[in-house]
């Protein structure tokens, strides 16, 4: 099934194309001739991609387009997600314009895993296991560009697990902005390595999430 729109086309200009796979770029409005910057940086991005935020572009393989959005509706379909993020086509042929769900945008952390699971969306082709995409089981030797997104996967299991099962509501710290330093305490940053009494403490139940895929015994609160 195509999860990329048609019917209606947000254009961007040449100039403003990206120069690689996995760049976004802002788009806090609904003007659909808009000009904007791209960031490589995530933590750049994050100061731009906020709770009100129209949606984003987000640079693709041109021979792959559905492979982001596939893998996007996959975890919002564990999630239960009622109102699901989506997919429109740009002018520009390596690009794809997304309207995150609101459950993504209300919370930072979550904004941030959101980032993150678009960008290890674009390399989940046919026939990848998603399971495994999602919990940094990859076997990189079948893939020419491993991009750093697997390596959250790997390092953050135990949060994406809890998250995934329903404990995705996030109470620790916000972040601290700064005007001109890109925020570096993003869903990476608060849970890799740390133990599971510390990702318990700051992920909690959601009583408006009931994943389907996971044992929720795994995730005793």
């Amino acid at each position: 099934m195509k999860l990329i729109e048609s019917d209606t086309c947000y254009r961007l200009t040449s100039v403003f194309a990206p120069s690689d796979v996995g760049m976004y770029s802002a788009f806090p409005n609904e003007d659909k001739f808009f000009h904007s910057y791209w960031d490589t940086c995530r933590e750049q991005f994050a100061k731009k991609f906020l709770y009100d935020s129209y949606g984003f572009f987000l640079s693709i393989d041109r021979e792959n387009l559905e492979s982001a959005p596939t893998f996007i509706r996959f975890c919002e379909n564990i999630l239960t997600v009622k109102k699901p993020s989506r997919f429109y086509l740009c002018d520009v042929p390596n690009v794809i314009f997304i309207k995150p769900a609101s459950f993504w945008k209300k919370c930072y952390m979550r904004r941030s895993l959101y980032s993150l699971l678009c960008r290890l969306g674009i390399y989940c082709h046919k026939g990848d296991s998603f399971e495994n995409y999602l919990l940094g089981h990859v076997d990189e030797t079948k893939n020419n560009k491993i991009d750093l997104a697997y390596e959250f996967a790997r390092k953050t299991q135990g949060a994406v697990l809890r998250f995934f099962g329903g404990f995705n509501q996030y109470v620790g710290e916000g972040p601290n902005f700064y005007e001109y330093f890109p925020e570096k305490h993003g869903w990476v940053e608060e849970f890799k390595s740390k133990p599971m009494d510390y990702v318990k403490s700051v992920l909690i139940h959601d009583d408006n999430s009931s994943p389907k895929l996971f044992d929720k015994s795994l995730f005793l609160s």
